[in-house]
């Protein structure tokens, strides 16, 4: 992880092996932990008495629970100290779901350490963060988690707004600057698409899913218009939406090479945004938050079998894919499910 200022050299690396080299992958998706280690270990429980093994967990940020901070200046003792130990104490508790720990992919959100950050000021890593963990922060990085398969991530928030009004601060980075930043993220992504096949979106070439804490800013998984920012069911509307989304974001989501490749795009961050949208012709997934919201998401991946060389392929009975392009995987099912302990804001 670089801990230098600027702009992140977002990098590509493999996680496919015999484990992912099948047809058919399982993420469980959990989203704005904020140290609730008690409703991890509830999924985790969930998932051993219903039978479900997943491949993969992933979290799309604000795993502790920092206050947000000026983005210039070194992290202070606070941070650096209580707050890389509440997140290694989260993150070991979804590590515990996860096959084995490089198995869990996760991203910092506005509440995380800055050094979590490649950005961060501070002139060290994380000191309290066990390494093979830590090798699953995707913030500014592509991996190849299958063959064909790849997922990209970035951390972080920008101004969320009401009325024109800023009403949540960015972090670590305002709108203004992200475009900026997440360029090299967005080379890395066209670099890899290309890398099996000249024609993104073809079987030849890779499919991609994006994890970000916040969403992009034309889909409705990023609005808050009720009451309560983290209640799904308390009665009564805003005067005005919250829009926490990013400009930014629907300008990558847009461009053609990523409507045409990625199958999938999740973030979390708007707790009450909970639910599924679309960009484009690209699927939009906020699981909710896990405390607030008290929901979590299941993701079933399946890879296209070629039936010619025309690129026809077939499903199995049951299956109706949520992205119809032509890339070598589908999103086959997507199921956002509640804890008991919440089923009062279900």
């Amino acid at each position: 992880m670089s801990s230098g200022g600027g702009t992140p050299k977002a990098t590509g690396q493999s996680l496919s092996s015999a484990a992912t080299a099948k047809d058919r992958i399982v993420a469980l998706i959990v989203s704005d932990p904020h140290d609730d280690i008690e409703g991890i270990n509830l999924v985790r429980e969930k998932m051993s008495q219903d039978g479900i093994h997943v491949d993969f967990v992933l979290c799309p940020g604000d795993i502790t629970t920092m206050p947000n901070k000026d983005y210039t200046k070194r992290p202070g003792d606070e941070e650096l100290g209580v707050f890389e130990k509440k997140t290694l104490k989260v993150l070991k508790a979804l590590a515990e779901i996860a096959p084995d720990p490089s198995r869990l992919l996760w991203i910092p959100g506005n509440h995380d350490p800055l050094t979590l950050f490649q950005e961060a000021k501070a002139g060290t890593q994380p000191t309290n963060i066990n390494p093979e963990i830590l090798n699953g922060n995707l913030h500014g990085k592509v991996v190849e988690i299958a063959p064909q398969l790849m997922i990209g991530g970035w951390g972080g928030c920008v101004e969320a707004l009401e009325d024109g009004k800023q009403v949540w601060v960015p972090y670590p980075y305002p709108e203004a600057q992200l475009k900026d930043r997440i360029k090299a993220l967005e080379s890395i992504l066209e670099k890899g698409l290309k890398t099996n096949g000249d024609n993104p979106g073809s079987s030849s070439s890779s499919s991609l899913l994006l994890m970000t804490h916040s969403g992009p800013d034309l889909s409705s998984t990023v609005k808050v218009t009720g009451v309560d920012p983290n209640s799904l069911n308390k009665p009564g509307l805003r005067s005005h939406i919250i829009n926490s989304g990013s400009a930014s974001l629907s300008r990558l989501l847009s461009s053609p090479m990523i409507q045409k490749s990625c199958i999938l795009s999740m973030h979390g961050h708007t707790h009450q945004g909970m639910g599924l949208a679309r960009v484009g012709g690209v699927p939009i997934l906020n699981p909710g938050s896990i405390l607030h919201t008290g929901s979590y998401s299941l993701v079933t991946l399946r890879k296209k079998k070629q039936t010619s060389t025309t690129e026809k392929s077939e499903h199995k009975e049951g299956d109706k894919p949520i992205h119809n392009y032509k890339g070598p995987w589908y999103v086959a099912d997507i199921r956002t499910l509640f804890l008991e302990r919440n089923a009062n804001d279900a």
